[in-house]
């Protein structure tokens, strides 16, 4: 039998790992407990709410996705201005609106039976899931210095994912007892889950307020009317576009590979949740480490270009699963391009300190919901270009693969100069003072050289 570590030893390691994940911060655990509630009961509502929309409001499944299409496009043309907002407001107190939105929006669902009232809910919803996240990582800057930041960012995505997982696994007694008024519970358990999330974020309100500048007393904040928009910063539309590319692998791993793994391949139907199971495990346990390790600048720009390549292999053996004969040998090859996905898409996810380092902080939320427009970009064109192509022709794989790969590359390649220097948050700049080396006399971030 093999020794185990003495308890001393497993304590001791237990709290380094809460030393490393920053638990004994207030404001992480608010966090992470939001991020946990919140992603539970999105979990929920994504696995019924196809059921609830067809079975129990009767709509087509064409017609729940036209509506869902007109969410995107809302979200489109709307979420910058939900950034602009934000900015005004403080990002807390923007976060918060935006969860008791979408709390009353998917809780009206249940009243709303005309096709109409449907759509125009599915605007106001899409629009405020779109914003929330960009809101959300406006405000981890501000709370968090940069070598922090990495670290929240990473542990936020991995327990998204577990909770999700979660919120997925309960929705089976629903799913399995096929029931009507089950369906419409966990419609309301999602509208819950934002309250929820909305109530722990008033507990952070003394400190976030003190972060952004938009309490009592806080200091002053730069004012971002004299900020330029985006759409004027050339490297910021760069790194908006590449992220809309990067964002192939989500496209591919939720619409393609369900599709061409059944029929386009011989490896066995069960293949597919194994498959599923094994990107979510990888995502979960290395987001964190691969995050700290590509937390600066131009680390973050040497990880696009990473993701680039990774996801470009991991399309190029999907490929090639679906070209050899025999369950074994497709399953042996989806499971090395589903490693490679997963690389992938930790990688890009630890890509995005870029999109924090390249904005003003007073116009951080317009900048990153800007920046989220590469996601809501790949929501309506992906489906419509990936799915179609990649199912009926091999050399859309491989067309796929260059694009991607070039796109992840750019950054690593243009974006090659010192960091932008910012005047530095309140609260961020406290927090860098607690690491070595990372401020100047005057207060201005610097990039590691």
């Amino acid at each position: 039998m093999p020794n185990r570590p003495p308890p001393t030893r497993v304590a001791a390691r237990l709290r380094a790992l809460a030393d490393t994940l920053m638990l004994g911060r207030r404001e992480t655990r608010l966090l992470l407990l939001t991020a946990g509630v919140d992603s539970f009961g999105t979990g929920l509502y994504s696995a019924t709410s196809i059921l609830f929309f067809t079975l129990v409001r009767h709509f087509s499944v064409t017609s729940v996705g036209l509506g869902i299409s007109a969410g995107s496009v809302c979200a489109l043309l709307i979420s910058p201005q939900i950034g602009r907002l934000a900015d005004r407001l403080g990002a807390h107190r923007a976060l918060m609106l935006l969860f008791l939105v979408r709390a009353a929006g998917y809780s009206m669902y249940l009243l709303a039976k005309p096709y109409w009232a449907f759509v125009l809910l599915t605007c106001l919803v899409s629009t405020a899931d779109r914003a929330s996240p960009a809101i959300n990582q406006s405000l981890m800057a501000a709370l968090f210095g940069e070598k922090d930041r990495a670290t929240i960012l990473g542990t936020v995505f991995s327990l998204r994912n577990a909770a999700i997982v979660l919120g997925s696994m309960a929705a089976t007694v629903p799913v399995m007892l096929d029931s009507p008024s089950l369906y419409q519970a966990c419609v309301l358990a999602n509208a819950g889950s934002f309250v929820a999330a909305a109530a722990l974020l008033v507990r952070m309100r003394a400190s976030a307020d003190a972060a952004t500048g938009t309490g009592r007393g806080a200091p002053r904040r730069p004012p971002a009317s004299g900020v330029r928009s985006p759409l004027r910063s050339p490297a910021y539309l760069l790194i908006t576009a590449v992220n809309a590319a990067l964002l192939t692998h989500n496209t591919v791993l939720t619409l393609v590979l369900p599709l061409w793994i059944t029929t386009r391949t011989d490896a066995p139907r069960w293949a597919l949740t194994a498959l599923l199971a094994v990107n979510g495990v990888l995502a979960m346990l290395a987001q964190i480490p691969v995050n700290r390790r590509f937390s600066s600048y131009h680390a973050a720009a040497g990880a696009s270009a990473l993701s680039g390549a990774a996801i470009g292999v991991a399309c190029l053996v999907y490929a090639a699963s679906g070209a050899v004969a025999g369950a074994a040998a497709a399953t042996a090859l989806l499971l090395l391009a589903i490693v490679a996905h997963s690389a992938g898409e930790c990688l890009h996810i630890a890509s995005t300190p870029l999109s924090f380092s390249l904005s003003p902080p007073q116009a951080r939320g317009r900048y990153l919901t800007f920046y989220n427009l590469g996601r809501v970009g790949q929501d309506l064109i992906g489906p419509v270009l990936l799915g179609t192509a990649l199912l009926h022709h091999v050399w859309a794989w491989w067309a796929v693969a260059a694009v991607v790969a070039v796109a992840g590359a750019l950054p690593r390649l243009l974006l090659r100069g010192p960091e932008p220097v910012w005047e530095t948050p309140v609260r961020a700049a406290a927090a860098d003072r607690a690491s070595p080396g990372r401020l100047t006399p005057q207060g201005h971030d610097h990039a590691d050289q």
